[in-house]
């Protein structure tokens, strides 16, 4: 019920943080906000405070902003994609491209600042101390038996501590309970007593994880250098995992995490610890932010792409085309969470 809870308390602060981006700059620039919908049709309950109407939906995952005349109002007497649109006051039509632009931006510019705001947290914090296997040597007791880079060991908080217990034990079948995910996993390995120059007895490399407490000035300017860092991160991350879709990788799936994952994420970091939930929540936000910025349909970045060719070409697509573009995406975006989250699904059973 806890993480139940928390799933529910993530989505609503990353996709009320989202919007809120839009809705804050499109009042912003004087416009008339509809509709603030947190997920998508159909409706379960609406209130309307001044001229917007606000919404809970069905389907939560995601929200949407509606200004007035953001699809362009199209004359009723011609087809005629440069047909002439809304210029009334509070009519997105009525902007500039740079400011349509700031508007359709915002969110993930909002979904940035969370991520920011929670790992700045994660300084302000800080976690304890864990030993992590780096390296595993090829051949070595911890390959065989099973050890994995990525492992945290328990119960050693310091490096030094998990050598001298090694060290203290050469020659004898020891058992080590590492955590690998959301999982505990239980292995036994032999440190060997003369084990290859550069190895060590179990042959793997050791990090000191955990991040120490920092103060509130460093947390904020130490929280946006990892923020940058992650976001440049994931776009190379991104850019691997489509250029895998394009090549007719249909694996790629399985680099992807959806609501099912995400439940159990948020679970064992749960368990770990709020700095835990911190660091989830601002991977999944800065996610989020480099996601919705990619130029494809039914993404903001696609209605950026859009609003650039109206620019450059002089007048606009026809919203015929322009809403089936932004369907289609949808639709694509819909079959690949409805193939990650059975893929995570199956991964649990």
């Amino acid at each position: 019920m806890i993480t139940f809870l928390m799933v529910i308390i993530f989505l609503a602060i990353l996709i009320i943080g989202h919007e809120f981006g839009h809705f804050l700059t499109a009042k912003f620039f004087g416009l008339k906000v509809e509709e603030f919908g947190f997920g998508f049709p159909p409706q379960l309950f609406k209130k309307k405070i001044g001229d917007t109407t606000y919404t809970i939906n069905a389907i939560p995952f995601g929200g949407f902003v509606k200004i007035y005349g953001e699809d362009g109002d199209i004359s009723a007497t011609s087809d005629n994609s440069n047909a002439n649109v809304s210029v009334e006051p509070g009519s997105f039509q009525s902007l500039s491209l740079w400011k349509k632009a700031i508007i359709i931006a915002a969110g993930a510019f909002m979904n940035f600042i969370i991520g920011w705001f929670a790992i700045t947290g994660v300084f302000l914090i800080g976690t304890n101390s864990s030993v992590v296997v780096g390296h595993v040597a090829n051949n070595s007791p911890a390959a065989t038996s099973g050890l994995m880079p990525g492992d945290q060991i328990k119960d050693f908080p310091k490096i030094e501590d998990f050598v001298a217990f090694i060290d203290n034990n050469k020659g004898k079948a020891i058992n080590l309970e590492v955590i690998r995910g959301d999982k505990d996993v239980q292995v036994s390995v032999t440190p060997r007593l003369s084990p290859p120059s550069g190895e060590g007895p179990i042959g793997v490399s050791l990090i000191e994880g955990g991040i120490p407490k920092e103060s509130f000035f460093n947390s904020i300017k130490d929280g946006f250098t990892t923020s940058v860092k992650l976001l440049g991160l994931i776009y190379r991350s991104i850019y691997s995992l489509f250029a895998r879709l394009f090549t007719g990788d249909l694996g790629v799936t399985s680099q992807f995490t959806g609501p099912v994952g995400i439940f159990s994420f948020i679970d064992a970091a749960g368990k770990l610890g709020f700095a835990h939930l911190l660091q989830i929540l601002a991977i999944i936000s800065l996610n989020l932010a480099a996601l919705n910025i990619i130029p494809f349909p039914a993404l903001d970045g696609g209605r950026l792409l859009f609003m650039v060719y109206e620019k450059v070409s002089g007048g606009r697509l026809s919203k015929k085309v322009e809403s089936t573009s932004h369907l289609v995406g949808f639709a694509i975006l819909i079959v690949i969470m409805v193939l990650v989250t059975i893929k995570d699904i199956i991964n649990l059973v």
